[in-house]
C-alpha cells in the first residue's frame, strides 16, 4: 500500500512539474506518506560507522550528478532514465548519486527524502559532497540557510530571497544522521564514483581509517594545522591550499586548489584560490574509470541570448570553465579515464532569478549510464561518451 501510494504521488508530482504547477508541495506529501512506512535514519544512526571508502554496486548503474535540491528535475530525469517511485528498473539497473543532494536548488528536503527512500529499498547508493560534509560540521555556507529554517539571499545580483524549502530542529538531525550514513567514495575493479577527486595516496588514508567521517576530517586537520604552524607559515593563501590538498577528506570531497591568476567570485564570495584540473595528471595506472561531480560542466552552447541582454559583460556563474576544449560528453584528462557529470543543475537558482527557463545557463541534470557510457539528460536527449 505504501508503495503504490508513493508511486501514486510521484506519478502526480511529475504531472505538477509538466504544468509547472505545485511539483513540491505534491512530491513533500508524496515522501512523507512512505515515512510512516519506511522508518528514516535517526541520530542512533551515527554510531554506526561506515567504510569510508564502500563497496560500489555490480552490474548495470546509473550514476546521478549533483542535484542541488532540484526535486522537479531528479523527478523527470528518474522517468526519463526508466524508474519508478521504488526505483525499480525494467532492466534491473540500480541508482548512484554523486552527492551534493542538497543547497542552493527550491526542495533540497525533496531530494534527501527521496534518496534515502531509494537507498532503504536497496535500489540506490550514494557518497559524500563537500554540501553534506558543510552540513555535518554545522558550517553554514552559500546555500545551505535551509537546514537551519532560514531563507536566504543567494542570488549573485542579490536581487531577492530565492524559494527553498526549509527544515525543521527534526528533520535537520535526520539529515546529519542520513549523511553520517554514507561513504566519502565507492569503487569496483573497473569504476570508481567520487565527488571530486580521486588518487591512491588519499583512498589509502581513508581506507586505513577507523572511525566516522567527521572525526577523520578533524584529526587530518588537526595534524596540518599543527605542521604549518611549525613551519611558520604566515601566507594565507598558502595555509589555504595546505589544508585543503592535505586532508583526503577534503581532496575527495572538493578536490585540489591552486592559486588564481587573479580573485574571481563563485559560490557566494570572492575567491583567490581555483579548482585545479587534476584529471589532466590522472594516470590512471589500475585502468579503472572515475566518475566525479562538482566541477558545473555547462553546455556553453545552449546558453540563451537574453543573458547576454542582461549582463552585457558576461556572466560566468560557475567561475572558470574547468573543461576547456572539452565537449560536453568528452571522458577527460590524458588517459581519458574520467568522466564529469555535473552539468551545473546548482545554479538553476540564477536561471529563476533572471526569469528564465531551466537550461538557460546551460544547465542539466544529468545520469551516466554504465557500461553503455551514454549520457542521458532531463531534458530527454541522450549522448555517447567520446
Amino acid at each position: 500500500l505504501c508503495s503504490m501510494r508513493l508511486r501514486l504521488a510521484c506519478q502526480l508530482a511529475g504531472l505538477c512539474l509538466v504544468f509547472q504547477a505545485c511539483s513540491h508541495i505534491a512530491f513533500e506529501a508524496a515522501l512523507r506518506s512512505y515515512e510512516r512506512c519506511v522508518p528514516p535514519h535517526t541520530p542512533e544512526d551515527m554510531a554506526a560507522k561506515p567504510e569510508l571508502i564502500a563497496k560500489l554496486f555490480a552490474g548495470p548503474i546509473d550514476i546521478i550528478g549533483d542535484v542541488h535540491g532540484e526535486c522537479g528535475g531528479l523527478l523527470a530525469l528518474l522517468d526519463r532514465l526508466g524508474y519508478d517511485g521504488d526505483g525499480n528498473h525494467p532492466e534491473n539497473r540500480r541508482l548512484v548519486f554523486i552527492g551534493d543532494l542538497v543547497d542552493r536548488g527550491p526542495d533540497s528536503p525533496g531530494v534527501v527524502r527521496l534518496v534515502r527512500h531509494l537507498i532503504n529499498k536497496g535500489k540506490a547508493q550514494c557518497i559524500l559532497g563537500n554540501h553534506e560534509l558543510n552540513i555535518m560540521r554545522g558550517d553554514h555556507k552559500h546555500g545551505n540557510a535551509w537546514v537551519y529554517g532560514k531563507p536566504e539571499v543567494i542570488r549573485k545580483d542579490k536581487g531577492g530571497v530565492s524559494f527553498q524549502v526549509l527544515a525543521d530542529d527534526e528533520f535537520r538531525e535526520e539529515v546529519k544522521a542520513f549523511f553520517a550514513t554514507l561513504p566519502m567514495a565507492l569503487e569496483r575493479e573497473d569504476l570508481v564514483v567520487v565527488h571530486a577527486a580521486w588518487d591512491d595516496a588519499s583512498a589509502a588514508k581513508l581506507k586505513s581509517w577507523e572511525g566516522d567521517v567527521i572525526t577523520a576530517f578533524d584529526s587530518f586537520d588537526a595534524q596540518i594545522k599543527a605542521s604549518i604552524k611549525e613551519e611558520g607559515i604566515t601566507d594565507q593563501d598558502e595555509i589555504d591550499m595546505r589544508e585543503q590538498n592535505e586532508n583526503p577528506v577534503k581532496v575527495m570531497s572538493s578536490g585540489y586548489e591552486g592559486r588564481a591568476p587573479e580573485p574571481f567570485f563563485a559560490g557566494g564570495k570572492m575567491r583567490n584560490l581555483e579548482r585545479s584540473k587534476w584529471w589532466e595528471e590522472y594516470k590512471a595506472e589500475d585502468g579503472r574509470l572515475v566518475v566525479i561531480g562538482h566541477y558545473w560542466r555547462r553546455l556553453i552552447g545552449e546558453v540563451d541570448p537574453r543573458v547576454a541582454d542582461k549582463y552585457p559583460d558576461g556572466f560566468a556563474p560557475t567561475g572558470a570553465d574547468m573543461f576547456p576544449g572539452y565537449a560536453p560528453n568528452d571522458l577527460v584528462g590524458e588517459k581519458r579515464k574520467v568522466m564529469c557529470v555535473d552539468f551545473a543543475a546548482g545554479v538553476r537558482y540564477e536561471e529563476r532569478g533572471m526569469a528564465l527557463p531551466e537550461g538557460s545557463l546551460g544547465t542539466q541534470l544529468a545520469a551516466l549510464r554504465h557500461p553503455e557510457m551514454t549520457l542521458h539528460f532531463g531534458d530527454g536527449r541522450i549522448m555517447a561518451c567520446a
